[in-house]
Order: structure tokens, then sequence, then C-alpha cells
């Protein structure tokens, strides 16, 4: 299991543990580390997490916080301790992935070979085909142009590809007419 997936993982069996509400505390941890993003690159050790934790509980002295607010605080200066702040965005996309998988959400990415092509991609029959084999209750879709695949398209699923682009198709011909059939 790499590091990420362990701190998302620890992050998320603090709020569960303590019953706090998962969507307030990824939103707040979310939040937080954006915007403690522009710290100096070396923020790590028990002395940056000392200054940064006084450096947040000034900005909140006065204001009444939530549990799961409290916990994102918590969490943020561990990983300043830790020396893992560096990786936060890592820890966020894992704690995103495991939410996603508990809600029955895949995220799926969609390449196209140009702007026009993406528009004429039947996304809904897509949709329809994944939900109906993974059992997932939302497909949500990151797409991105790739020049590279002359036309058509191609998604990613986990470690799975469905491949419908005009490069695959040609790689296949090629491959049938050197074995001769």
């Amino acid at each position: 299991m790499n590091f990420s997936k362990t701190w998302a993982k620890a992050f998320l069996n603090s709020l569960d543990r303590e019953g706090l509400d998962i969507e307030e505390g990824i939103d707040t941890f979310q939040a937080l580390a954006y915007r403690l993003k522009s710290l100096p690159g070396a923020v790590y050790g028990r002395n940056a997490a000392e200054k940064l934790e006084k450096l947040l509980r000034d900005g909140i002295k006065n204001e009444a916080v939530s549990p799961a607010f409290e916990l994102s605080i918590r969490f943020l200066i561990l990983m300043v301790r830790k020396n893992m702040f560096r990786h936060r965005h890592l820890v966020i996309n894992e704690i995103k992935k495991i939410q996603n998988k508990k809600n029955g959400i895949i995220t799926a990415f969609l390449e196209y070979a140009s702007p026009s092509l993406e528009k004429s991609i039947e996304e809904d029959r897509i949709t329809e085909a994944i939900k109906k084999r993974s059992g997932a209750v939302k497909l949500v879709f990151e797409k991105r142009q790739n020049p590279k695949l002359i036309g058509g398209y191609r998604v990613i699923i986990e470690d799975e590809l469905i491949d419908a682009s005009v490069q695959s198709q040609l790689k296949q011909l090629k491959t049938t007419l050197q074995r001769g059939y």
C-alpha cells in the first residue's frame, strides 16, 4: 500500500471513529491544504508544525469551529510534523478515490482525438454500459484531448482500457495483415 493511501485511510478512519461528518471533514481538509500550499518548501518537523498550529489557532481564535474542522487542522499539523505536507495533493486524491468507491462513483478518463470529436462521443451509451457492468451508481468523466489518437477515443477506468481509437484499429489491422489472415 502506498503512503498516500495509508494517510488517506487514516484521515477517513479518524473522521469515522469520532463520528464526524466525513464530507465536511474532506472539504475542510482540502480547503485548508489548498490555502496552506503557499507555505515554503521546507515546511516539516516539530518547529514548523508548532508554528503552523499557532498560526492556525490564532486565525480561528474567536471562531466556533466544527469538530471536523478541528480534526483537519490536527491532521495537517501531523503531516507537517512527519514531513508529509508536500504530498498533501496525493493524499487528497486518495481520499476522493476511497470515498468515490464507497459511494459507488467511478471516475473514467476519456481521451479523444479532437474537440470536434468530443461532441460526437456517445457518453450516455458508454456511461450506461460501464454502470451496468461495474454496478456503479454514478460515472464521472474527466476529459482530455490526445492528438496522438488520430481519431476515435479511449476510456480508461481504473486498470481497464476501452480503446476505440483509429490508432488502435490501425495496429490491429497491421497485426492481422502480418499474420496473413
